[in-house]
């Protein structure tokens, strides 16, 4: 059993303790409460003594502090009128940083989690021990204040496209509704717009993560911008972006813009089979969408080059037919879209399979001739399509180059002495 001269003497320990808190605690609230300038930044030309006792307030304040996480020794009370003044003072210690270096040293000295902890952490946590509403309205009152000027500085950098400062700024008015328990979703949008103009992925994935965890955006539009951000990254994570399209069609189904970004992840993964399937449900929902028609030839296209890559000539066939397919849809649509390159990609086509077919007749006879006539009418096929782009768009080069391959290879000397004089023209 502890005797009476040592319980006395742990009383008196305790009590000293508590005692030291007391009167750090007083003196930060004093200084803070009553000395400190709350529109201190509207008054530039007293911030050097507004420093002086913002520095002394937060002394005192890290010391009652350190004294309770050492030692806990605060009544309830107490103790969150401590949690209070600790986060109002970092609140301002860390808004000061922004006017004067030697502060701004310190904070980068502390790093983001010690400062999230001492700012905003300790408000959190006054809300929280606050069971007579003595201290919320306060905290509401500032942080709102806090909150409008973050999001609006943010907002201005972000129109001056100082993208870097605009995201740092929307971020503090994320963290700042976090206090209150309210999710500040036009802050973590703009947030996540920044952080996308910075290339910074990572952290747009994860503010157009918490928007779609707070219904926010149209439809699949946030799973959309989540996609974006995975498939934009030097290294896809594929099994999450298959995870974020399993969810987002589970949540949305049959959404046009998902199907979309499905087709745009595989071509980046470089499943070009499994983009035409994600281009084909988008097109179910949007038939007479020309970018989608002219995607899908682009997509056989590249189906085609690679059957012919691994040398198997009945699949690049195909895929050249379902390509030049395709490119006939964008033109019935709109025969002149994208200065009408579909034309083009027509008579291109149709040269390289030509080519192909000739180099690979392995036949002798009537057969060899078969294959040679195949491959001729082709060409034959290719260049009425190709002279139409040349009359709509007489100064593009790219079809002008096919027509005289073409019209060499068919011995055609008039026509090809017309294109190759149009080419040097």
């Amino acid at each position: 059993m502890m005797n009476k001269q040592l319980l006395t003497a742990f009383v008196m320990v305790v009590s000293v303790v508590i005692n030291a808190q007391k009167l750090q605690l007083t003196e930060a609230a004093t200084e803070y409460k009553n000395n400190f300038s709350k529109s201190w930044m509207a008054q530039p030309d007293q911030l050097p003594k507004n420093k002086a006792i913002l520095l002394k307030a937060k002394n005192a304040i890290d010391e009652s502090y350190g004294k309770q996480m050492a030692t806990p020794s605060l009544p309830a009370k107490l103790l969150t009128k401590m949690y209070y003044y600790r986060g109002m003072i970092y609140l301002d210690y860390l808004m000061m940083a922004a006017m004067d270096k030697e502060i701004l040293a310190d904070v980068e000295s502390m790093g983001e989690e010690s400062l999230n902890d001492a700012a905003f952490g300790s408000l959190k946590k006054c809300i929280e021990l606050d069971v007579k509403n003595q201290w919320k309205s306060y905290i509401n009152k500032r942080l709102e204040g806090f909150r409008a000027m973050m999001f609006n500085t943010g907002a201005e950098m972000f129109n001056q496209k100082n993208y870097e400062s605009a995201y740092d700024a929307f971020e503090g008015a994320v963290k700042i509704y976090d206090v209150l328990s309210k999710p500040d979703t036009l802050a973590m949008i703009n947030a996540a717009a920044a952080a996308e103009n910075l290339k910074n992925y990572d952290d747009a994935y994860n503010f157009y993560k918490m928007c779609s965890e707070n219904n926010y955006g149209k439809g699949s539009e946030m799973y959309q911008h989540m996609l974006i951000c995975l498939y934009s990254k030097k290294n896809i994570d594929r099994e999450l972006c298959l995870k974020i399209v399993e969810e987002g069609k589970s949540k949305y189904p049959g959404d046009y813009g998902l199907s979309i970004e499905e087709y745009n992840l595989w071509l980046n993964l470089g499943e070009p089979e499994k983009a035409n399937e994600a281009i084909q449900n988008a097109l179910k929902l949007n038939p007479k969408n020309i970018l989608l028609q002219y995607n899908v030839g682009i997509l056989f296209d590249k189906l085609c080059t690679k059957a012919i890559e691994e040398k198997d000539l009945h699949k690049a066939i195909d895929n050249f037919r379902k390509a030049v397919s395709s490119y006939n849809k964008v033109i019935e649509i709109d025969s002149l879209y994208l200065d009408g390159s579909a034309y083009y990609l027509i008579g291109r086509l149709h040269v390289y399979i030509a080519s192909e077919i000739k180099s690979s007749n392995n036949f002798e006879g009537e057969q060899y001739q078969k294959e040679n006539d195949r491959a001729d009418n082709l060409l034959i096929e290719a260049y009425p399509i190709l002279e139409r782009q040349v009359k709509y768009f007489p100064q593009s080069k790219d079809p002008l180059r096919v027509l005289k391959i073409i019209y060499a290879q068919l011995s055609m000397d008039e026509d090809y002495a017309r294109i190759k004089k149009l080419l040097e023209n």
